[in-house]
């Protein structure tokens, strides 16, 4: 049988004679290792075997490193001490990876959901760090599996496999137009009626798009698309002025409404957004993510629309 070479020498029995030369003393460096002082011998003999030289000098002078003992210890003391830098940048990362939460989400709900979920939700875990990044549903996506957030709170209608999905709420849809527009008195209106007017559409990626698109193929509706927006804030603007309808959510246009500055009008179809947390599978232990989701469910009546 061929003779392994040292180079296959398992970094274990390194270490141990790394422990055993530096303290000069086999019983200290199993106290060190933790294990058995016959566990360390056996170390030490099965790597002088592999080497083909002996390491140490056992004998009434006491304790000495043979010369390839010497010039091992030199380079066992570099492995150690990278190890130990290793050991300690990884531990740097999974302190600072457990006190930061990074979650995307859409423009929306940066400014209708997140200040008071996020406020609360610091207000128990001050030690937690959020950053929060803006997109649509499909950027968010995508950050999740790039891994450059957590977690994302966005409308869901068919997630990755990848993913752990936990419903959060179940949002109406419903029509907007100006205060004067000659459908603002109605109590509802199906979709179909939507295609007699200029249709302001939010932009490819939108969860609210894909909704509505779908809606559109099973009615076999084609709308007079107007223009595509990837703000909602922009669409409230243009549809207050008159130049198109709309479809959003309930909850993004009950403040202008408040102001008379748009009008809401209820779906007969009564179209749904659900509006989950998603995180990747694999990061289910995570501290940090299962905090959120436990303060999340527990919050999830409050955010409920009435």
């Amino acid at each position: 049988m061929e003779k392994r070479s040292p180079l296959n020498t398992s970094l274990n029995s390194f270490l141990v004679f790394h422990e055993v030369a530096k303290f000069r003393s086999f019983s200290r460096a199993a106290e060190e290792l933790y294990i058995s002082q016959p566990a360390v011998s056996k170390h030490i003999r099965e790597l002088e075997q592999k080497i083909g030289m002996g390491l140490i000098r056992r004998g009434r002078g006491g304790f000495n490193l043979t010369e390839a003992g010497g010039i091992l210890f030199k380079h066992t003391h570099k492995i150690s001490s990278h190890l130990l830098e290793i050991e300690n940048a990884l531990g740097i990362l999974k302190k600072d990876h457990h006190g930061v939460l990074k979650i995307g989400t859409t423009e929306s709900y940066a400014k209708c959901l997140m200040p008071k979920l996020l406020s609360g939700f610091q207000s128990s875990n001050p030690s937690i760090k959020i950053t929060l990044e803006v997109g649509n549903s499909e950027e968010i996506e995508k950050s999740l599996l790039d891994y450059k957030n957590d977690l994302g709170l966005i409308g869901a209608v068919k997630a990755s496999s990848k993913f752990e999905l936990v419903p959060f709420l179940r949002e109406d849809l419903v029509l907007i137009v100006s205060p004067n527009h000659p459908l603002a008195k109605r109590k509802a209106v199906s979709v179909k009626e939507i295609k007699g007017y200029p249709f302001i559409i939010r932009a490819k990626g939108s969860t609210t798009r894909r909704i509505l698109f779908h809606a559109f193929e099973e009615f076999d509706i084609h709308p007079s698309l107007l223009i595509e927006a990837g703000s909602s804030e922009f669409i409230k603007q243009w549809v207050s002025e008159g130049k198109g309808v709309s479809v959003i959510v309930k909850r993004l246009g009950e403040d202008e409404e408040k102001r008379g500055i748009i009008k809401m009008i209820p779906l007969l179809e009564e179209l749904h957004l659900e509006v989950a947390v998603l995180y990747l599978k694999e990061e289910r232990a995570n501290p940090v993510i299962k905090a959120f989701i436990r303060y999340m469910e527990n919050k999830r009546r409050d955010f409920s629309q009435v």
